[in-house]
């Protein structure tokens, strides 16, 4: 098979799943943004605010940007929305992109912009400094041991930090919502690190509406799309489906419990995790 195992594999489920949320935000709200929604001054939780949702959320970045940054590395910069915008903004941005989807997408939309690091954050070898680096819905994929050590190492002296990402704040293991350091572990980490916190703000209910639209859309237009296709599968090539359905049926059971019990809600968001913003800088 041309996949033998997942460290071989060149196009991560992850990533195709990002990929296919792109297109959909992109079609059907005009965004580019792969961030969460910030759901504030009343905003109601419904899927034709999320566009102005991840506006909200952007512009609340960059009124964090600290005066006098002039370079900025993107860590995990998605669609490269982020910093096409802060490249308009004036700021000298590089990316970090470790996919093959995403990046050629971000290049795509960037240009010759910025200069694309195709690998993992903890993997850069790279002379250049930063005035501050971004942790934009990234810093969860990151071991935390290489985090901010590997960000100090690249930041000018005096440099800055932001970390914008949500924790497991869940115990006893009940979340259906994946994703996420152990805030508790994280909290270890962070007060050894020789960093000051210039701002920390708890964005939890501001950012978990995003969750109930996306249940919305899962629940009433992914689950009986998929129901459909299975049904017609079966009617078609019931013999091929049986077996489909036989051979992988712990992953099939897994996916559907995952994302079609309906409990991947914006309550359970804010019961399981908690979404921190945090502007650092660096005691170098």
């Amino acid at each position: 098979m041309f996949f033998k195992n997942k460290k071989n594999r060149k196009v991560d489920s992850k990533e195709v799943g990002l990929e296919a949320g792109l297109m959909i935000l992109k079609f059907f709200l005009k965004t580019e943004y792969l961030h969460y929604g910030y759901f504030t001054n009343g905003l109601a939780t419904d899927v034709t605010n999320l566009k102005q949702a991840q506006e909200n959320y952007a512009e609340m970045i960059f009124s964090h940007i600290p005066e006098g940054t002039k370079t900025i590395l993107d860590v995990g910069c998605g669609s490269g929305k982020t910093a096409q915008e802060l490249i308009r903004r004036g700021y000298e941005v590089d990316c970090v992109s470790p996919g093959q989807i995403l990046t050629a997408y971000a290049k795509k939309l960037i240009g010759n912009e910025a200069t694309f690091f195709q690998c993992k954050f903890e993997e850069i070898s790279n002379d250049k400094k930063y005035d501050l680096i971004l942790f934009s819905e990234s810093f969860q994929y990151i071991p935390m041991d290489h985090s901010i050590p590997k960000a100090m190492e690249l930041l000018n002296k005096g440099g800055y930090i932001i970390v914008s990402d949500f924790f497991k704040n869940d115990p006893d293991k009940k979340s259906k919502l994946g994703g996420g350091h152990e805030f508790e572990e994280w909290l270890k980490y962070k007060a050894s690190y020789p960093i000051k916190t210039i701002a920390e703000m708890d964005i939890t209910a501001e950012t978990a509406p995003t969750i109930d639209i996306l249940n919305q859309m899962t629940m009433e237009v992914v689950f009986p799309v998929w129901s459909t296709v299975w049904a017609l599968a079966e009617d078609r090539f019931s013999l091929l489906v049986k077996l489909v359905k036989w051979k992988y049926e712990k992953k099939i059971a897994k996916i559907e419990s995952k994302h079609f019990t309906g409990m991947r809600t914006g309550e359970n968001f804010k019961n399981y995790k908690i979404y921190k913003f945090y502007l650092f800088q660096a005691q170098n």
